[in-house]
């Protein structure tokens, strides 16, 4: 082969692996930084679910629904249950833990607090039954219960 054939050859290889690498990065931090949410009509009847109703500058339409189950935290860290990409809401900014005809929600010291149907979550949590509002920061979900 002639050295300007290798070349080439050898630039179209960088260029395949540069472009495999961007592309897989990108798609690592698209699953890590956006909301994972639970669909719409996929959702087994009785799940409990939180629907984003006002989505600050998350990025995510409003009406997605986040499927509930055990313990889940919800903030902007790409480790949590529920990923909320707005800069109010903290990385690691409430703990969701599934209870007996409800659920318990803790604020985890987050920067703007965490709300339900407007006033601050007490330092012990607070029990939630369905149908409440929750803010944290710009952000606001609603508790569905599951459909029975």
């Amino acid at each position: 082969m002639s050295d300007s054939v290798e070349l080439l050859l050898l630039r179209l290889a960088l260029f395949a692996v540069v472009f495999g690498t961007c592309a897989a990065v990108a798609y690592s931090l698209r699953s890590s930084y956006l909301p994972r949410p639970g669909g719409r009509g996929d959702r087994p009847a009785a799940q409990w679910r939180l629907v984003l109703e006002v989505p600050g500058e998350s990025g995510v339409p409003r009406g997605t629904s986040y499927r509930l189950a055990g313990v889940m935290e919800i903030g902007r860290d790409g480790g949590a249950a529920i990923v909320i990409g707005d800069p109010s809401v903290s990385a690691r900014h409430a703990r969701l833990e599934l209870q007996p005809g409800g659920w318990l929600v803790r604020d985890l010291g987050s920067t703007n607090g965490t709300f339900v149907d407007g006033l601050p979550v007490p330092p012990g949590g607070l029990r939630l039954r369905g149908g409440e509002r929750l803010q944290l920061g710009a952000v606001v979900l609603r508790l569905v219960p599951p459909e029975r």
